[in-house]
């Protein structure tokens, strides 16, 4: 693995209560175009939503065996792993550095407990902030899709193979940088802008969030009715799953 070359020891000063004033106000139109084209009306209309889901979970499975931006096939799919191991509480398999072990579990497992200081931590024993960024957004998205699975009374299914081929890209966006967060975002941190440090985490965190919950442009329709469900219905299962799962924003 490759995984040492990505670390940097630099200090940064780390605030543990991040303003959330100023909600985020980076353009998100071109981070959420992919989704919608595949979540759009006529194509809705047409699959039902297991299938959507199943599809989601196609497209998720190729980005996770495919280098991303800091992080090898390999080394997405390795994380993917270890955060399956923390969540059924076993060990894990000791081939990712400390830092990466450590923050993939915690993630993994007890997000909630989270605090600026362990970000900082971490960077100084080694995980890059932007690495870290990417981290979170596989293990986010592996716990939601795994989730999902069980809810639908499914075995969880295989990580796919990892690319053996192909270099992360390691490419910074202009305005990346520290505000109101923990780790880089473009403009203020929010659960919208929250890995858009890392462009590619953020059209795949928009790609399950318009399957699972609703699309950015639905999220602003009132009136939504989906599968069933009026807009305040799911509102209020998205508002208890919130609390049952700790979530601080």
């Amino acid at each position: 693995m490759k995984s040492m070359g990505l670390f940097s020891r630099k200090k940064r000063e780390v605030t543990d209560d991040p303003s959330i004033e100023g909600f985020p106000t980076v353009d998100l139109i071109d981070l959420t175009d992919g989704a919608a084209d595949i979540h759009g009306d006529d194509v809705a209309a047409t699959i039902s939503p297991i299938d959507e889901f199943d599809q989601m979970v196609d497209r998720e499975w190729e980005r996770l065996a495919s280098p991303g931006t800091w992080w090898t096939g390999g080394e997405r799919v390795a994380i993917a792993h270890d955060a399956r191991l923390a969540a059924e509480g076993r060990a894990a398999t000791g081939v990712l550095p400390a830092p990466l072990e450590e923050a993939t579990r915690r993630i993994a497992v007890h997000a909630a407990s989270i605090r600026g200081t362990d970000v900082a931590r971490w960077e100084l024993e080694g995980l890059d902030p932007f690495s870290f960024i990417e981290l979170t957004g596989i293990v986010s998205r592996l716990a939601a899709i795994d989730v999902t699975s069980f809810g639908l009374g499914r075995e969880l299914r295989e990580l796919p193979e990892p690319e053996l081929f192909g270099d992360p890209s390691r490419t910074k966006p202009e305005g990346a940088v520290i505000t109101t967060g923990w780790a880089p975002t473009i403009g203020p941190a929010g659960a919208p802008s929250a890995l858009t440090a890392v462009p590619p985490e953020a059209e795949a965190m928009f790609d399950l969030h318009g399957v699972l919950y609703a699309t950015i442009d639905e999220m602003f329709d009132l009136q939504l009715v989906r599968d069933g469900l009026t807009r305040p219905q799911i509102e209020l299962v998205a508002a208890r799953t919130s609390s049952l799962n700790e979530c601080f924003y």
